[in-house]
């Protein structure tokens, strides 16, 4: 039997395994299917398991532009080795030196196509975290101001607008965001109380 601590626990767990075992719980305790609970706990498992998928892609990725740059590197190469005079040998290295570089700029381009595809991630995540934070916090707080409860929700998710922030911390800034939360949404289906500030 799950207990309501085991809920807690799954919800605290960020993994896409934790969230099918979170899922079932909630669905074995009988949480309402227009629970909130539920189109956030979609968001996040599609959330971690598009991350997942893209690092992979990403690593594949970034693996076939160096095998890439390494077949490109050898047929430069072996130009230069059978190159017949001196002449013959700056045109081929030159020729083989263009081609290299534009083999590497365009392998390149693979992984920052992969970027872009992420940034994209980290914005549909960004979209959903703010409405869901927005809705746990009129829970919690109804008597805040519009104003005031746009500007914390603001100065929270500010971070992730950092420029200067890699595409793994601020992935670690969203999960940490959904499982936040997640714990909430949870406790407030299960009518365990939520401490606000």
């Amino acid at each position: 039997m799950t207990t309501a601590d085991d809920l807690l626990l799954y919800a605290a767990e960020p993994t896409p395994e934790s969230l099918r075992q979170l899922q079932t719980a909630l669905l074995a305790v009988g949480i309402a299917e227009e629970d909130p609970v539920w189109s956030l706990l979609d968001s996040y498992y599609a959330f971690l398991t598009t991350l997942a998928a893209r690092a992979t892609s990403r690593e594949f990725s970034h693996f076939a532009s160096l095998l890439d740059m390494g077949a490109v590197g050898g047929v430069a190469l072996q130009n230069l080795l059978h190159a017949e005079d001196e002449g013959q040998w700056w045109n081929r290295l030159l020729v083989g030196g263009l081609s290299e570089g534009l083999m590497v700029l365009a392998a390149r381009q693979y992984v920052r196509a992969w970027e872009g595809e992420l940034d994209a991630v980290f914005a549909a995540a960004r979209w959903q975290l703010y409405r869901g934070l927005w809705r746990v916090s009129e829970a919690l707080r109804p008597g805040l101001p519009v104003e005031e409860r746009s500007r914390l929700l603001d100065e929270l998710l500010a971070p992730l607008d950092d420029a200067g922030l890699s595409a793994a911390q601020r992935a670690a800034l969203i999960t940490r965001l959904y499982q936040m939360l997640l714990l909430a949404r949870v406790r407030l289906a299960l009518g365990r109380p939520v401490s606000a500030p």
